[in-house]
């Protein structure tokens, strides 16, 4: 499209595209950058009865649930570590059938630990006095105060499956028939005064180990919103679900018929992308030109023997993080090239930036289902773009006898060493696509990864663009893979702490995750725990963390730091914390023991200063924060204001080490504390 319109000088230097991760956006809350995909449309409809919103990393889950905060007044954010943590009481067998009562019980469980969340917000905030409460959910006061979300799970699940073991069938019909008490009570305060909230469960990959145990909790707290959307107006659950996961409940739900109904997929339109990166660009400028063409063609090259939109689009996958990662690299390549906009060579050269970073981020999202998936991907390196089903067979036996693949992807790979099996799960990802009679797809949002593809000896299997810089693919077609061929990926930079080979990091992971399983607590384990530490920030955090130095004396002698690390991280988490704190370093403290106490919270905010930073991270023992612990913090940043100090459990520590592990790079959970201690205090 030609435009008339005429940017100013230097107007690509004035543009902030913003962060392409919702959680890390300092710009997201403006409403002139909001964009009314179907998604967000039916989750800000209060007369929608959808209530699961499905799609991949990066298709903007997160995103809506920021907007929901910031428009309506009664939503609540919960981001539940429960997946890996609860123990089934039963074999899993036993809840395959979602008709029969252990399912049944595990349904109300969650059930009743949603409505609690509701209650608890509304006494919280005021909304509800306590004399206006009903008999039912005044018996349910110290369940509602005392535990969060995850704890209150937990008690019910222990309290519902007693009763159930003991074949205490009035007791067990009490505890099914608390919930639908509580949501009678909470329909007729919602009646009285119209109130509504709204529930949002987002990021549950946070706490999630792929196992059989986390699907069967996630399956029944579907069914529990399904459940309280039908019968409670006064609450409204969401499910923000990544599509892998959601593809895995329906392969596995008997009852799916009652779920899909209430599903939307993210889903985006070209149109709707390029308003998305559209509203970005013109925000900083009084004098705009028009979105829906005039604005990209203003700020993109456009020719006629190629487009820029074409080029941008062909790469992202129609995902909206993925557009605004590569248009912010393409404006810095502009702007270091001293071009005054976009142009197809800046997008070029951009993209092999973008490539690499989206095929670690591939790795990441699929390392639960597949740990260390990056491993197989990374092995096609080199190769072509393109595969006849005799070249794929071929590059199976190869990676039958391929040492890396079996000594870290065992726990899957050998189930799919058939090349339909293979395709099939590399197409689900998004990897590859299908070439058949001149025309290429890809899988599409919302469709079945578990449906069979048309596969015959006449299909191609073609490596998305997105990938192929990164793995510096031949524009050829791989009819057959020779016996002398072999697999390599030495032009792949593996993302490895300084001195460590890829075996030599997995291998040290795996033992500072079991030490830390058998350390003693107190004095006994004191010093074995900050080496724990210490290993773990160097092994899980060296992207951004630099430096890492041990008992850290000042040049008077006065301090001793456990762990003092410099933060030089270029975007993200640990960015958002150096530009709110000042953290060019990081102060760890480790205490060995469960119960902390106030001069541990003393200690660490000793050591705050203008030229350090403001911020510091206590890991201790327990897996509980008290209320006791938010008022100390409170006090370091409400009354004293002089930084933050954030939290981090055991459990923590085990999230970070196993997701390293499992080849999973990424600062959500870490994110996910830091905003549920915020929103605390």
């Amino acid at each position: 499209m030609a435009t008339n319109f005429i940017l100013p000088k230097k107007a690509l230097e004035r543009i902030q595209i913003g962060q392409a991760f919702a959680e890390y956006d300092l710009i997201r809350n403006e409403p002139e950058l909001f964009v009314s995909t179907p998604a967000a449309l039916a989750a800000l409809d209060q007369a929608s009865q959808k209530c699961f919103f499905v799609g991949r990393r990066g298709a903007g889950k997160t995103a809506i649930t920021y907007e929901l905060l910031r428009r309506t007044t009664d939503s609540v954010s919960i981001v539940p570590q429960i997946f890996d943590l609860l123990e089934l009481p039963l074999a899993h067998e036993e809840f395959r059938d979602t008709r029969q009562r252990p399912f049944k019980s595990l349904t109300h469980t969650f059930e009743r630990a949603l409505l609690d969340e509701c209650v608890r917000h509304l006494l919280a905030t005021g909304r509800v006095k306590d004399r206006a409460l009903p008999p039912t959910i005044t018996k349910e006061r110290n369940l509602i105060e005392d535990c969060d979300f995850d704890q209150r799970v937990l008690s019910l699940t222990q309290e519902i499956f007693d009763a159930y073991s003991k074949s205490q069938d009035k007791l067990w019909l009490r505890q099914i028939n608390r919930s639908k008490e509580l949501s009678s009570e909470l329909n007729s305060l919602g009646d009285k005064s119209g109130l509504r909230v709204t529930l949002l469960i987002d990021r549950l990959d946070e706490s999630w180990d792929g196992s059989e145990s986390a699907i069967i909790c996630l399956m029944a707290l579907m069914h529990a919103t399904v459940r309280l959307c039908a019968s409670t107006p006064a609450v409204r659950p969401y499910i923000f679900i990544r599509e892998n996961i959601y593809d895995r409940i329906r392969s596995l739900d008997n009852e799916f018929a009652r779920l899909e109904t209430a599903v939307v997929f993210l889903d985006w339109s070209e149109q709707k992308l390029v308003e998305l990166v559209e509203r970005r660009l013109v925000r900083p400028f009084s004098t705009k030109p028009k979105l829906g063409g005039e604005a990209w063609s203003s700020f993109f090259e456009e020719s006629a023997e190629k487009s820029s939109r074409e080029a941008v689009m062909s790469l992202c996958q129609h995902r909206p993080r993925d557009v605004l990662m590569l248009t912010s690299y393409a404006i810095e390549a502009a702007i270091n090239s001293g071009h005054p906009t976009m142009m197809l060579e800046d997008v070029e050269a951009a993209s092999r930036r973008y490539s690499t970073s989206r095929l670690k981020d591939l790795g990441d999202e699929f390392a639960e289902n597949y740990p260390n998936i990056s491993v197989l991907l990374e092995l096609f390196y080199g190769l072509g773009n393109e595969y006849s089903l005799i070249g794929i067979e071929d590059f199976i036996a190869k990676l039958l006898v391929n040492e890396k693949i079996k000594k870290h992807c065992a726990s899957w790979f050998f189930d799919y060493t058939t090349a339909s099996r293979l395709v099939e799960l590399l197409y689900g990802i998004g990897f590859l696509g299908l070439r058949r009679s001149g025309r290429t797809f890809f899988k599409e949002p919302g469709k079945d990864s578990n449906a069979k593809l048309p596969i015959d000896q006449t299909t191609h299997f073609v490596v998305h663009p997105t990938y192929r810089p990164a793995l510096n693919l031949r524009n050829i077609l791989i009819q057959a893979v020779s016996e002398d061929t072999s697999l390599k990926h030495e032009g792949i930079l593996e993302d490895l702490p300084d001195n460590y080979r890829f075996d030599q990091y997995k291998d040290e992971l795996k033992r500072v995750l079991e030490d830390l399983k058998t350390l003693p607590l107190g004095s006994p384990g004191a010093q074995a725990f900050e080496e724990v530490v210490g290993k773990a920030i160097k092994l899980c955090f060296f992207r951004s963390l630099t430096n890492v130095q041990p008992k850290c004396r000042t040049s008077d002698g006065s301090q001793i730091r456990d762990w003092i690390a410099s933060n030089r991280a270029s975007g993200g988490f640990w960015d958002v914390v150096r530009s709110k704190y000042g953290a060019t370093q990081v102060v760890f403290e480790c205490k060995n023991y469960v119960d902390l106490a106030a001069d541990d919270f003393h200690q660490v905010q000793y050591y705050f200063s203008e030229n350090f930073g403001r911020f510091g991270i206590i890991f201790f023992r327990g897996n509980e924060i008290k209320d006791s612990y938010l008022r100390h913090i409170s006090n370091v940043v409400n009354k004293n204001q002089s930084g933050l100090i954030l939290l981090l459990t055991q459990r923590d520590l085990e999230v970070f080490l196993r997701q390293a592990i499992n080849g999973v790079f990424k600062e959500s959970h870490i994110q996910d504390k830091f905003d549920s201690l915020i929103r605390s205090i």
